[in-house]
């Protein structure tokens, strides 16, 4: 008797079941993730912000022209340099070397590069600083960028939002 039981309870189950329309289980629709697909986790600020990612510091901020020994200007084109200090956020010595990429208000993206061999490299003990700089070569006048994308490897990336008061006359 009681396994006759469960096959009714089972076949009762399976009947239910069919009857309700697919569409009816699976009516929630999905949260879009935030970002899109893979984004690198950070914090976000403009120029004038000093941002912190739980390792290290960066503040005063700075785009402006690019000068002829940081980088080769295509003709019609033009270079900005992302200048900036970081300091050490935590009781142990760091070291690392950023990386950037500059994108337009279409996520157009262009990465920079470092002027010479030093200048996007830190190793700094507890609370110090260094400056650091990275190049952006436009190959024409039409990029308007809009956001930076400065990481280390070494934390969450840094996210830079630009206004167009940020951006030097080119």
């Amino acid at each position: 008797m009681t396994n006759v039981r469960s096959v009714l309870t089972l076949v009762l189950a399976a009947i239910v079941v069919a009857s309700v329309q697919p569409t009816a289980i699976f009516a929630a629709t999905a949260t879009p993730i935030p970002g899109g697909a893979n984004q690198i986790n950070g914090v976000s600020g403009g120029l004038d912000s000093t941002l912190f990612n739980g390792k290290v510091r960066i503040k005063k901020m700075q785009l402006r022209l690019a000068t002829a020994d940081e980088a080769t200007v295509p003709a019609g084109g033009y270079a900005l340099a992302f200048v900036y200090i970081v300091s050490n956020g935590t009781s142990a010595s760091r070291a690392g070397s950023f990386s950037a990429t500059i994108a337009d208000a279409d996520g157009v993206t262009i990465n920079g590069h470092t002027t010479s061999v030093y200048s996007a490299y830190y190793g700094l003990e507890p609370g110090a600083a260094a400056r650091g700089t990275l190049v952006f070569v436009f190959p024409d006048k039409t990029f308007v960028p809009a956001k930076i994308l400065l990481t280390d490897g070494n934390g969450p990336a840094f996210r830079i939002t630009l206004k167009a008061s940020d951006i030097p006359a080119h």
